[in-house]
């Protein structure tokens, strides 16, 4: 399903291309492309960052939840920056977002609908302001509806020689040198901000006096009968553009998931809060809905932080009395990053259910755990079965092929 993305990933002119944790597909690789699917996210980030210090354009391909396994070296990309261009394209599989991470990070991030029109806009986009602003952008996208292919435009990539340009200023990390970067990159993202007051994937539809503001990556329903600014362009918000869409409605309510990197913004950027009087609790509710449900009687707690984070929340709430927890995660993402939060569970000790999807790793699940000594592992045949085990009254792995 991937194969129209990296096909519109190519079609930019990318020298290099990374990928990690997503399935393999068979790609055509244009000449002149490496091409890499690493061992994990961090070496890909890292590894595109070196070939985009040298003038590469670069381009890294995860999912939503794997680009939080890169955040050390991409909080630090703002800073150092990068020549040549290098666009972060992540795909949005299950209920995490990556919009948080722009004004955590300070990098530009655009969204997209995974429509392949609104995709090529975002990416142009990103690429276009990564090569004039020196600096790394994330595109979130939907997944594709479909497998369709784009042609490209023959095989676009840059063929000029690798260059590294020693600048002690921006490579070394020293405090003075920080805050000449600090002071360079608040400049810069006012700058990117100019520009997004005017990017075609701000879409606005007028129906009625009740006002929308949300994003194109964004999966939850929107009022009947209202007014919607769809953003394309989540960080640096377009203020100017959102003030104007604000004074049109006379009730602004901001709908973005569980994760408030609109209504961050919104906070410090001169909008009359008079109109957004439900923005707040718009945008709070989709985070508890997201984080905390009941299930067969048991409160449940999924990876709404990051991949794995449930194994870590259930901890912390067992240890401050919450009793009957059921904490949600997959094989990948427990074999990936939930290890060091089971191995800390098992060492300070804790009473809940850990149920993980398998998806035809069950064995391998079962050996990890087996090899931290821990064997009350259970695997169900049904869901439903998760009834059986409410009152365990310890630490317990449930494995299940199936959704949970």
């Amino acid at each position: 399903m991937y194969r129209g993305i990296y096909d519109l990933i190519f079609s930019f002119g990318p020298r290099l291309v990374y990928t990690a944790g997503l399935p393999k597909e068979a790609v055509e690789v244009p000449p002149g492309v490496h091409f890499e699917s690493c061992v994990n996210e961090k070496a890909a980030y890292e590894m595109a960052l070196a070939g985009s210090y040298a003038a590469k354009k670069t381009a890294c391909l995860f999912s939503v939840e794997g680009v939080y396994e890169a955040l050390d070296p991409l909080m630090s990309s703002a800073y150092t920056g990068v020549k040549g261009g290098m666009v972060v394209v992540c795909v949005k599989e299950g209920a995490l977002d990556v919009t948080p991470l722009g004004p955590f990070s300070k990098l530009a991030l655009l969204v997209s609908d995974g429509t392949p029109g609104d995709l090529a806009q975002a990416l142009a986009c990103a690429f276009d302001l990564s090569v004039r602003y020196e600096i790394p952008c994330l595109v979130e996208t939907l997944p594709p509806a479909g497998r369709t292919r784009r042609k490209r435009a023959g095989t676009a990539a840059a063929d000029g020689m690798s260059v590294f340009t020693k600048d002690t200023a921006r490579w070394a990390a020293i405090p003075k040198f920080r805050f000449q970067l600090h002071k360079a990159l608040n400049e810069k993202i006012e700058r990117i901000r100019e520009e997004f007051e005017t990017y075609g994937g701000n879409v606005r539809t007028v129906k009625g006096v009740r006002g929308v503001l949300t994003h194109r990556a964004c999966t939850e329903a929107m009022p009947a009968g209202a007014s919607v600014l769809a953003l394309g362009s989540v960080f640096p918000l377009p203020l100017r553009l959102v003030a104007q869409f604000a004074q049109s409605v006379r009730e602004l309510r901001v709908i973005e998931g569980g994760y408030a990197a609109i209504e961050v913004q919104l906070r410090g950027g001169g909008i009359d809060r008079r109109l957004c009087g439900g923005a707040a609790a718009g945008a709070k509710s989709g985070g508890r809905a997201a984080a905390r449900g009941k299930l067969f009687g048991l409160a449940v707690v999924r990876d709404c932080l990051g991949p794995a984070s449930s194994i870590n929340i259930a901890h912390g709430m067992a240890k401050s009395g919450v009793k009957g927890i059921l904490a949600l995660t997959d094989a990948d993402t427990f074999l990936r990053s939930g290890l060091p939060a089971f191995v800390n569970t098992i060492y300070n000790g804790s009473d809940y259910l850990l149920a993980i999807k398998t998806d035809g790793r069950a064995k391998e699940v079962g050996r990890a755990l087996r090899g931290f000594g821990f064997d009350r592992i259970h695997r169900l045949a049904l869901r439903g079965d998760i009834r059986k085990y409410r009152d365990e009254g310890r630490l317990t792995v449930l494995l299940h092929e199936g959704d949970l």
